[in-house]
């Protein structure tokens, strides 16, 4: 089969590992890929936010799937482009994409098929935007929101009313170009969050869906949650403390009614839905929907997903779904991520890394091969993951696997999974204070 996977980071190579692994042969063909992913298979320069020249290229090299990793050439509208061609595609439709490249959109949709969600107000005028964050009714902090994609930058918790109308006007101005110009005001919600990942496959005549292990990522970039934001220093999944119930009711609450709302909006989804979930003492609300698999937590899926990922994908692409149980480890995996000096005001480039040989996988995610080495050339540069019958063995083989990869000035976390590891051992439950 030859398959077209766009994009060149973390996730993208994860998923690249993973189809290779499939019993059916694989061709793949990585857009605009990595030298990482050129080892798998071979790398073509294609803008993928132009969506004539993906389907340009497809029209001549007739891939038998195309695999979307990113959300930006979803949101462009990259999947339509492609499909209109009788090619299957994983992924969805720049429609649908909107879930995510439009939080104005997202909340609507979230409001108007009863999904349990944060207050929220949509803004577009600064005088209104003013007076709004003048007389918050929802506590502090206020959670802006940037409408539009914004490389992960544009959601900021103000603390306080300078704070917020400082971003407002900010965002207003062009902070991030049109992104901005709409925001979206949030109340501020209290408790766990987590990663789920569906795979769903609906149109007007078909709605199934598939539910892959709940995940947590980590994104402060230094260890006990501190520090700035960043793309995810690592996660692991599934939830030790989550029980069955806790599963179906967020099966129930929130992604039954997000794939039933599709179908009555007249969407059509033949991808993978990623549910950033807050478990509130009020129970699971939803966050956001991403459109594409989660950056680290992939790399965490492609551990326990015990299934042909090319089967499975294909299956979607082509509106086959059958809702059921995935096939997976009876494991615990988890993934550490490996970042550059400076990340994540920046990143140092360019520096040789030492790879030994880690009893564990090792993907990469920012890094450039030179005259036979490994060198940085990202912020995360690569992740560590591995699964193991319980978290704490999983733990412990990444920080055994840790001494084999190094470079001078990496940043890692070695926490990753110890605040769930200690809930779970303290007896509690989702319930219970995080």
């Amino acid at each position: 089969m030859k398959i077209l996977l766009l994009g060149a980071g973390g996730r993208e190579h994860a998923l690249a590992l993973k189809l290779k692994a499939s019993p059916t042969p694989v061709g793949l063909v990585s857009a605009p890929g990595s030298d990482a992913l050129a080892e798998l298979g071979t790398c073509v320069a294609l803008d993928l936010e132009a969506p004539s020249a993906v389907a340009a290229w497809c029209a001549m090299n007739r891939p038998d799937l195309l695999v979307a990793g990113p959300e930006v050439p979803l949101v462009a509208g990259v999947a339509d482009a492609v499909r209109a061609l009788g090619i299957p595609v994983f992924g969805h439709d720049a429609a649908t994409a909107r879930l995510e490249g439009s939080k104005a959109v997202a909340k609507a949709f979230m409001e108007r098929h009863g999904i349990p969600c944060a207050a929220s107000h949509t803004v577009t005028d600064l005088a209104e935007g003013e007076g709004l964050i003048h007389t918050w009714p929802h506590g502090y902090p206020i959670v802006l929101k940037a409408d539009g994609l914004a490389a992960g930058k544009g959601v900021v918790l103000a603390e306080s009313e300078e704070d917020a109308l400082a971003t407002f006007r900010a965002f207003l101005a062009g902070q991030f170009g049109e992104a901005s110009k709409t925001v979206v005001f949030e109340e501020p919600l209290i408790g766990m969050e987590l990663s789920l990942h569906v795979l769903v496959d609906v149109d007007a005549q078909h709605a199934a869906f598939a539910i892959l292990p709940a995940c947590q990522d980590h994104k402060r970039i230094f260890e006990g949650d501190r520090g700035p934001n960043t793309g995810g220093m690592g996660a692991f999944g599934p939830i030790p403390f989550l029980r069955p119930e806790d599963i179906q009711r967020m099966r129930t609450e929130l992604v039954e009614p997000t794939v039933q709302g599709l179908q009555k909006d007249g969407l059509v989804a033949r991808g993978v839905l990623f549910l950033g979930v807050m478990w509130t003492a009020a129970g699971p609300k939803l966050l956001e929907y991403n459109v594409r698999f989660g950056d680290p937590e992939t790399q965490v899926l492609m551990q326990l997903l015990d299934e042909d990922l090319v089967a499975l994908l294909l299956e979607v692409a082509q509106g086959r779904l059958v809702s059921r149980e995935l096939k997976l480890k009876p494991h615990t995996a988890i993934t550490v991520v490996l970042a550059a000096e400076g990340y994540p005001d920046g990143a140092k480039k360019g520096v040789p890394i030492q790879i030994g040989a880690p009893e564990v996988t090792l993907i990469h995610a920012g890094t450039r091969k030179q005259d036979g080495r490994w060198l940085t050339n990202g912020g995360r540069v690569m992740n560590l993951a591995t699964s193991a019958p319980d978290l704490a063995m999983a733990r412990a083989a990444i920080e055994a696997a840790l001494a084999q990869v190094q470079w001078p000035g990496m940043q890692v976390r070695h926490d990753i999974g110890l605040k769930a590891l200690n809930h779970a051992k303290a007896g509690k439950t989702v319930q219970d204070p995080w």
